[in-house]
């Protein structure tokens, strides 16, 4: 962790009592409510530099970082810039009434220094950006002079300073926390990269996304359900067919839910056209089984048990999801099975056209993700494809994220299904590292900070 910078606290009041000092962010800036408070010691950490950028955490005077105060802005240019959470629902506190009011000494540049409301999605904070004079490890100390003013009547104000410096250090804060998994069917990307059949993918996702050229299914891996195990365990247990649980149901334990479980952390697979009544183990409607990895293991279906109660915990209508996007009740980690003529392996009417059926599918379904609290808050959408349709790849895979570099950033590293369950892994921190996982290039490359 990089060096550690006390807060140097000179307060000029007006307009109230000062209280006993309880109700701090531990920021160096007061609480501006119906009364002002006194201000703790606190002290800054940075958290990741990059060339002139840089990441401050704030800590309280233990030592801790208050909840809802880590700190996850990042500016391009020569511009340090960190963001404090000023309200944190206190009456009367109102982060649009703060003045711009800051005056600095030491190495900052004061005409690029400038405190803002920000919407981030470590929550709602005024970001502060400094401009330093040095390029590279050290970027300087400053001195910065706020003033804060509050919107209950009358009037108060706090002034505070706060003196920091940005120095090199660890990662940076705000890991990745939700991940969304979209997998699509039999198409190589040649097939669906400027392809006329996806305006949505072409068009809308990868501009904005990051994507790799050269994702491809592990070697000789076909048809689907090999593949869909491979994701869940790294392995497809000599599977090279697309038999139903009854004929490839796998006693081991040894998969990715289970180490989530045992984790603390929720997971949930939302398969379109099941019911939700009944552990899905047959095809029905356009609901096909070998797309639904999770039914082929026997701790979850309890060795095949339609009324097994863990299944249907966890395996849910995909009718569910935009419910629980806007209840923020999703899992931690979400596999996203669309139905058949969704996911690019039938030819349906009326479009008869299963990549144009896919992508309008994609065109109203991941802005609905892309909108949710559980995305926003440094959430993580991959969407990916099982297999090539004409060998082993390249597929695609197009990753959607705050934490992704996006705008288009694409790259050539060889990857495999087992690169997205060593990526998963790693977001979760949960070992081992499963069958191809533990030798696998993770996606990491593909977002700005990573996990």
């Amino acid at each position: 962790m990089g060096a550690q910078m006390t807060a140097e606290l000179g307060h000029e009041r007006s307009g109230g009592p000062a209280s006993t000092g309880h109700g701090m962010v531990g920021s160096g800036v007061a609480l501006i409510a119906a009364t002002v408070f006194a201000v703790p010691p606190v002290s800054f950490a940075v958290q990741e530099t990059r060339g002139d950028e840089c990441l401050v955490e704030v800590h309280d005077h233990g030592g801790n970082v208050p909840d809802g105060s880590t700190l996850c802005q990042v500016a391009s240019g020569k511009v340090c810039t960190f963001s404090l959470q000023l309200c944190r629902n206190q009456p009367g506190c109102v982060p649009a009434a703060f003045e711009k009011t800051i005056r600095t000494t030491g190495h900052c540049h004061p005409r690029k220094l400038e405190i803002t409301p920000t919407q981030s999605p470590c929550g709602s904070f005024v970001g502060i950006k400094v401009r330093t004079k040095k390029n590279g490890k050290k970027m300087g100390a400053c001195t910065i002079r706020v003033a804060a003013k509050s919107s209950d009547k009358p009037a108060r104000k706090d002034i505070d300073t706060i003196t920091l410096e940005c120095l090199p250090a660890g990662p940076g804060p705000c890991p990745i926390r939700t991940v969304f998994l979209i997998l699509m069917e039999n198409n190589d990307w040649s097939s669906i990269k400027d392809s006329p059949s996806a305006p949505y993918i072409n068009r809308t996702l990868l501009p904005t996304a990051s994507h790799a050229e050269q994702y491809y299914n592990p070697p000789n891996l076909h048809p689907s359900l090999p593949n869909y195990l491979w994701l869940e365990a790294g392995t497809n247990f000599g599977i090279l067919n697309d038999d139903l649980p009854s004929q490839n149901h796998q006693s081991t334990s040894n998969h990715l839910v289970n180490l989530l479980e045992a984790a603390g952390l929720s997971w949930r697979t939302y398969q379109e056209d099941i019911s939700g009544t009944a552990c899905p183990l047959t095809n029905v409607g356009m609901y096909d089984v070998n797309h639904d990895p999770f039914v082929y293991f026997d701790d979850v279906t309890q060795e095949n048990d339609p009324s097994a109660s863990r299944c249907i915990e966890h395996v849910r209508p995909y009718s569910e999801l935009q419910t629980d996007l806007i209840n923020d009740t999703v899992a931690r980690y979400n596999f996203i099975t669309p139905h058949l003529c969704h996911d690019m392996h039938d030819a349906c009417p009326p479009l008869n056209d299963p990549v144009l059926q896919g992508d309008t599918w994609l065109s109203t379904e991941v802005p609905k993700i892309l909108a949710s609290p559980a995305y926003l808050d440094n959430g993580a959408l991959f969407i990916l494809w099982d297999e090539g349709g004409s060998g082993d790849g390249p597929i695609g895979m197009i990753v959607l994220s705050p934490k992704a570099k996006g705008g288009g950033y694409r790259n050539t590293i060889h990857y495999t299904h087992s690169s997205t369950l060593r990526t998963v892994e790693e977001i979760f921190g949960v070992t081992p590292m499963l069958g191809g996982a533990a030798s696998a290039t993770d996606l990491r490359d593909l977002f700005v900070s990573f996990p």
